[in-house]
């Protein structure tokens, strides 16, 4: 929305659809993360917590396939500019391309994921598979398709954004047993996740780096183009939010276990802000996604 504007020639509808666009990868994303975290770590939760994952979960899948569906028609809107979005052999050729590609992925993900809500045997492999499916979805299109090396960039996508996903969709349930639990159940439980959270960061920026470098490959110019600002507007959420959860991991956890008076309030506020911070990280992301880096020839010659 912001960068649109900033064009010479700016559209309201393509304003809009940046926007509609940052609700469904919070959704979708969010989604996927809430499943690997129920994968996880969802045998520690009690009742009441799983309770409200799966509703969470449920809830957030139903947002991510509307948000798809809206998403895929303003596509349609755009690209044909309203003209031919009733016609049948325009949507045919939209759903055959890497559009249609991305939009099917994302959808079939979002629906396995629902047996992370089930008692199913096989439900965490499937859960898994759905998780798999909808961070896979975003490397079928976009800038990974566009620019060389197109494997190694769709890879580092899939990767990337499956531990932005696990990380993002820990945020609820960390806050509700933040909320809810003593101090000694809520700490172990958070302190657990943390162990497994410092891997999955560090995987999450080496892969971001080797993905800006990729995309990036004259650092300086990176501001030549309105994707290096909003990238640049990224990176700094990213590293606000993981500042504060290395914060929280060193200051507010521990005194969660020494049992501290209003230490839960504190860090369930601190997680608050955490997801504040996120979020803006998407939307970041959905603006530097609709405009492109600066090209020096390296595109996919397809």
């Amino acid at each position: 929305m912001i960068l649109e504007y900033l064009q010479p020639d700016a559209s309201l509808l393509d304003g809009i659809t940046v926007i509609i666009r940052a609700l469904y990868y919070i959704a979708t994303i969010g989604a996927a993360g809430l499943g690997l975290f129920a994968i996880g770590f969802g045998h520690r939760l009690e009742p009441n917590e799983a309770a409200k994952l799966r509703q969470s979960l449920l809830g957030t899948i139903a947002a991510g396939l509307l948000l798809s569906v809206v998403a895929l028609t303003l596509r349609v809107l755009v690209l044909t500019a309203g003209a031919s979005v009733f016609n049948a052999d325009v949507w045919a050729a939209v759903m055959r391309s890497r559009i249609g590609d991305a939009f099917w992925l994302r959808v079939a993900g979002l629906v396995l994921l629902t047996a992370a809500a089930t008692a199913w045997r096989i439900g965490p492999a499937i859960t898994a598979i759905g998780a798999l499916l909808v961070v896979a979805s975003y490397a079928a299109m976009g800038h990974s398709m566009l620019f060389a090396p197109r494997q190694e960039i769709a890879a580092l996508v899939v990767v990337h954004l499956a531990v932005v996903a696990f990380w993002v969709g820990s945020l609820p349930p960390l806050l509700w047993v933040a909320q809810r639990r003593d101090g000694t159940s809520a700490a172990r439980l958070i302190q657990d996740w943390s162990k497994a959270a410092m891997w999955a960061v560090s995987a999450m920026i080496a892969s971001g780096m080797l993905l800006s470098w990729y995309l990036t490959l004259r650092l300086d110019r990176i501001f030549d183009a309105w994707h290096g600002w909003a990238l640049a507007w990224k990176v700094l959420a990213v590293l606000a939010a993981l500042g504060l959860a290395l914060w929280n991991r060193q200051r507010h956890t521990p005194a969660l276990a020494r049992g501290d008076a209003g230490a839960g309030a504190r860090l369930a506020a601190s997680i608050r802000l955490e997801m504040l911070l996120v979020a803006l990280a998407f939307y970041a992301a959905a603006e530097m996604v609709s405009v492109h880096p600066v090209d020096y020839g390296h595109r996919v010659q397809n």
